[in-house]
């Protein structure tokens, strides 16, 4: 009696286990390329993204034609191309206004920016008046020859813009693309492992004449930390700088804006403003990944006319 008791209750248990097997084998997977897919590590509430391994995160924006910024593209609209191979999904695709930002001011003090450097330290004021936010974090940052963080990443404004309204130009020599790489790498040192918009806000006219790093050096520091670098050409000339810093922003998805005047600053602060609070998150899993250092292209393409993509231009393939 006691066998046949055990028999019964082992089939038992035998068809439920083959019964939960089918189930399981006849659930649909999830579309992941779907706008409204949130994955289980982005918390909706907090506005915090912890990244898979080999996953690939990528912040970006799009403008129209008229240089204003659009927030309604939805994943279709898009196509996101790793080393030219078109990827088929996506993990996830987010409108991402409320990421945490993270930037530094790195602000030329060389005598060539003197005559505008009060209306400088009036726009950047403004600026971070009105773009920080509680869960923002912000640095100040000056170089001539060399660098030097003249205020750390504190969320505090009141300290941020007395130490704005505390700076003095006047040296000579100018290394922008060592301080650039030195500010990039300081932006990407947080290591807390969440996802932040890193922003680099270059305040020059441009001439370098005693950097020992190149402006390569300093794009790849720029990719290797996901850091979108703006510059504000102060230059009275600006076509004379302007190509090099284009080559040193537009490969990191940012943009040269022309600040000779204080007309010109109090814009060009605001669009970096409005490029930074319209900004989309997508995530992707590489095809072939190998943690190799190689460098890999990113391109992002849109199917609606007359709009322009701001993205950086890749990234190193490291675990």
């Amino acid at each position: 009696m006691g066998y046949r008791r055990h028999k019964l209750a082992f089939s038992l248990l035998f068809a439920l286990c083959l019964r939960v097997v089918a189930q399981l084998q006849s659930t649909p997977e999830p579309d992941i390329s779907a706008a409204s897919s949130v994955r289980s590590d982005i918390d909706a509430s907090t506005h915090t993204f912890s990244a898979r391994a080999r996953e690939v995160n990528v912040l970006f924006s799009a403008s129209n034609w008229r240089d204003q910024f659009v927030s309604n593209l939805k994943p279709s609209d898009v196509r996101v191309f790793d080393n030219g191979k078109e990827l088929l999904s996506l993990t996830y695709f987010l409108h991402e206004t409320d990421l945490p930002l993270r930037v530094a001011l790195l602000i030329d003090i060389s005598g060539s920016v003197e005559k505008l450097f009060r209306s400088q330290q009036q726009a950047a004021t403004l600026f971070l008046q009105q773009t920080l936010r509680p869960s923002d974090s912000a640095s100040v940052i000056v170089f001539a020859d060399h660098m030097q963080v003249v205020q750390d990443f504190t969320s505090s404004l009141e300290t941020l813009t007395g130490s704005v309204q505390r700076l003095k130009p006047g040296q000579e020599e100018t290394a922008i693309y060592d301080a650039v790489r030195n500010a990039c790498e300081k932006l990407g040192g947080e290591g807390d492992g969440s996802t932040k918009r890193r922003a680099l806000i270059l305040i020059t006219d441009g001439d370098d004449n005693t950097s020992r790093l190149s402006i390569a050096d300093a794009i790849d520091a720029a990719l290797e930390h996901e850091v979108v670098i703006f510059a504000l050409n102060t230059h009275p000339r600006p076509q004379d700088t302007d190509p090099t810093l284009k080559k040193l922003t537009e490969s990191t998805g940012g943009r040269v804006l022309h600040a000779y005047s204080a007309g010109q600053l109090k814009l060009a602060f605001g669009k970096v403003n409005e490029q930074l609070r319209n900004q989309y998150l997508l995530g992707y899993k590489p095809p072939r990944w190998q943690a190799d250092h190689s460098f890999h292209k990113i391109r992002v393409a849109t199917s609606r006319f007359w709009l322009h993509i701001h993205c950086r231009k890749g990234y190193y393939a490291i675990e």
